[in-house]
């Protein structure tokens, strides 16, 4: 088939065996409501990652193949950064949208992203996220009743870590971004900020056209049990860049915040439960808490006084695994005075601290 030379979007779709239901992914985004191969229209890429393109051509439907690009991307590697950098640099798409293989776009999502999009001139168009259980991932965590033109402090654009969407293409290449291959996991983490806290408008997509998300892939190479230096490498070095350095005060402290509840709290659970702990975990947690310090203290004092025992405990010599989790598992005990309240009561509507998050998150 030959392709239209300037698609309205690409879809790009990487794979890296055979198991991942790509085809699923790929009738999903045909069922999106954009003509296929048309000029203003979608264009599929699917990046063959570590495998042979002939064996994903073997996956999709008969009637599939003639409609889908199909890339090999032969780097050695896990990381999706490479297949995603590949065909972002292929594209002449006005817009790019990301779909994991495992992952699928409710019917008519494309064309309502893109309608969203051409109205409002939007840099990026933030569909709803939706797991398999039909429960809903409620990031980012906007003002009520807020959808288009979002602040990213205001509307906590920086909880949104996923880059599903779509996606203005030239600001990305203007900008000179890229996911980020030397890290083992948050490969886009510095993507997504640099794209929520720059310059252009970013809208949520209409509350039908979500994008599904398969839970449960034993494949997922970001679930692979890591060292904890490799689990925070993205994030602190993203709070040590210059880039961040030069954003405001309240920019920086809702990017640091949500590295805290989500990269730190995460990565520290994620060791408890396996039953590890170790002096160098210990000390990773800690450089990474002495750099919020430096750059976005507020960041540390909007937390509630249950997140703060957890990393008061996390640094403290000799914490093992078993008393981390019991801490944590308090802090996850949502509605208690001790994970709504921060310990400066100054804070305690602060947009970041616990009690007005909680309450616009279920406004959602």
């Amino acid at each position: 088939m030959s392709f239209a030379p300037t698609p309205l979007v690409d879809v790009i779709i990487p794979v890296h065996t055979t198991a991942r239901p790509v085809d699923r992914a790929v009738g999903s985004v045909l069922a999106g409501g954009l003509p296929v191969g048309e000029h203003g229209g979608v264009h599929i890429t699917v990046v063959c990652h570590n495998v042979e393109a002939a064996l994903i051509r073997d996956r999709l439907a008969a009637e599939h193949r003639p409609l889908v690009e199909l890339v090999e991307c032969f780097d050695g590697t896990g990381n999706p950064a490479g297949p995603r950098n590949l065909a972002l640099e292929r594209s002449r798409a006005r817009y790019v949208s990301f779909v994991d293989s495992d992952d699928a776009l409710a019917p008519g999502a494309l064309a309502a992203w893109t309608a969203t999009a051409e109205r409002h001139g939007s840099a990026a168009v933030l569909p709803r996220l939706v797991k398999d259980s039909g429960r809903p991932v409620r990031t980012p965590v906007p003002r009520p009743f807020r959808r288009a033109d979002l602040d990213p402090v205001k509307d906590r654009l920086a909880y949104r870590t996923h880059v599903f969407g779509l996606l203005r293409r030239e600001l990305l290449v203007d900008r000179g971004v890229r996911f980020n291959g030397r890290y083992a996991t948050g490969e886009d983490q510095e993507l997504v900020a640099r794209t929520w806290f720059g310059d252009g408008r970013v809208d949520l997509a209409p509350r039908g056209a979500g994008y599904l998300l398969r839970e449960g892939a034993a494949d997922r190479i970001s679930a692979e049990p890591r060292p904890l230096t490799d689990d925070l490498a993205a994030a602190t070095d993203l709070l040590g860049g210059s880039w961040y350095a030069g954003l405001a005060e309240e920019q920086r402290t809702a990017i640091a915040a949500k590295i805290l509840r989500v990269q730190v709290f995460g990565a520290v659970r994620g060791r408890a439960a396996a039953g590890r702990w170790s002096p160098e975990d210990a000390h990773q947690v800690g450089s990474l808490l002495d750099l919020v310090a430096s750059r976005a203290p507020r960041a540390l004092t909007v937390l509630s006084c249950a997140d703060r025992e957890v990393l008061d405990l996390v640094v403290r010599p000799g914490a093992t695994a078993q008393a981390i989790l019991r801490v944590d598992d308090a802090r996850r005990r949502f509605g208690w005075p001790s994970t709504l309240l921060p310990r400066d009561p100054r804070q305690v509507l602060h947009r970041e601290a616990p009690l007005r998050f909680m309450v616009a998150s279920l406004l959602m």
